[in-house]
């Protein structure tokens, strides 16, 4: 599953024109900036894969340097029509600890 998320990550990025980029003044908080943003989507289970991913690892993808020192993108990743069908990449001065440790030193992780 991982190699097919990435896949369509790489093949979003040639698509999409208006990622939205949000630029957080201070430490992005997991669970007020990527949580509660996924609750917002309100997902199906059985088509819908959230993810999140270290930007660092997308930079060249999306052909511009970074604003703040880190930061993630994050996407619904559609099993059944094999796209990403909502994305937002996040800016941040640093990560919370939740983050952090969601991440640990994974370029991509599946949430669940």
């Amino acid at each position: 599953m991982f190699e097919s998320i990435i896949n369509a990550i790489k093949a979003a990025f040639r698509y999409i024109v208006n990622l939205v980029r949000t630029v957080i003044h201070g430490v992005l908080n997991f669970f007020k900036e990527v949580v509660n943003w996924f609750k917002s989507l309100n997902l199906n289970p059985q088509e819908d894969t959230p993810f999140i991913a270290d930007a660092s690892e997308f930079k060249e993808m999306l052909k511009t340097a970074p604003k703040k020192n880190v930061g993630i993108f994050e996407g619904v990743y559609n099993e059944e029509t094999d796209e990403i069908t909502a994305n937002r990449y996040l800016d941040a001065d640093s990560l919370d600890a939740k983050t952090k440790e969601v991440l640990e030193k994974e370029p991509l992780v599946v949430l669940s």
